[in-house]
C-alpha cells in the first residue's frame, strides 16, 4: 500500500495492487470493510502463532499472568497488527466496528470457562473471584482494541501482568498443563472464528494471501 493511511485505502486500489478486477475483488469479498476484517482475522492468526511459542518457550508459560502478557504484546510483533493498534485507531475502530465485524473478530480477552479449566489444573487460585478477573481482562483487551492506546499500553499491561501474579496465578513449579489447555483454547477460537467467518459472508473463507 501506498502509506497514506486507513483513509486511502479502497477496493479499487487493492484492485490495483493485486493485479486483479475490482469487480473480481468484491465478488470474492462483498465489501471493504468484510475484505478488512478477514485481512485482521488473518493477521490475528500469526498474531496467536507467536503467543504459542512465546506460551510454550517460556518456563512459567502456563500461567494465567503469563499468558496475558504475550496475548496483548503479540500485537507488537505484527507490522500491520501494530500499526493498527498503535498508529491509526481510526483505521482499526472501522473494521471493527464494520458490518458483521464485531460477531467474529478475534477474541484476545480470556474467557471465564478458560479460567476455570485453569483453575481445575491448578493453574489458578482457589480464592479467586473468576467472574470478575474475566470481566476485568475482557474490558482491558476490548479498550486496547477500541481505543489503541499509544505509549502506555505496555505501562498498562505490565501493570495487570503484576496484579495477576499476585492475586491469580497459583504457586506452581510445573505449567505444562496451563500450556497445553492455552494452546486447546486457541485452536478452539479459530475454529469458531473460521465457521462465524463463513456464515457471516455467507460462502467460502475468503484466502486474504491472494492479496498480498
Amino acid at each position: 500500500m501506498t502509506g497514506d493511511g486507513f483513509d486511502a485505502v479502497s477496493m479499487r486500489q487493492i484492485a490495483t495492487e493485486a493485479a486483479i478486477s475490482e469487480d473480481h475483488l468484491f465478488a470474492m469479498f462483498g465489501s471493504l470493510e468484510d475484505l478488512l476484517v478477514a485481512m485482521l482475522n488473518r493477521e490475528y492468526r500469526d498474531v496467536f502463532a507467536i503467543i504459542m511459542d512465546n506460551v510454550e518457550r517460556d518456563p512459567h508459560g502456563g500461567l494465567v499472568s503469563h499468558i496475558y502478557r504475550y496475548t496483548i504484546t503479540g500485537v507488537y510483533e505484527r507490522p500491520l497488527a501494530r500499526a493498527l493498534y498503535l498508529m491509526d485507531r481510526d483505521g482499526l475502530n472501522t473494521i471493527m466496528r464494520a458490518t458483521h465485524g464485531m460477531a467474529y473478530i478475534p477474541e484476545i480477552g480470556v474467557r471465564r470457562e478458560f479460567l476455570d479449566t485453569m483453575r481445575e489444573l491448578g493453574m489458578v487460585r482457589d480464592d479467586v473471584d473468576l467472574e470478575a478477573i474475566s470481566a476485568v481482562l475482557s474490558a482491558v483487551s476490548a479498550g486496547a482494541a477500541l481505543t489503541a492506546p499509544g505509549s502506555d499500553l505496555e505501562e498498562v499491561t505490565e501493570g495487570l501482568v503484576a496484579l495477576l501474579e499476585r492475586g491469580v496465578d497459583a504457586e506452581v513449579v510445573d505449567t505444562t498443563p496451563g500450556k497445553r489447555a492455552f494452546i486447546e483454547y486457541v485452536l478452539a477460537l479459530e475454529e469458531n472464528e473460521d465457521k462465524l467467518l463463513h456464515d457471516a459472508t455467507d460462502g467460502p473463507d475468503p484466502d486474504v494471501d491472494d492479496f498480498e
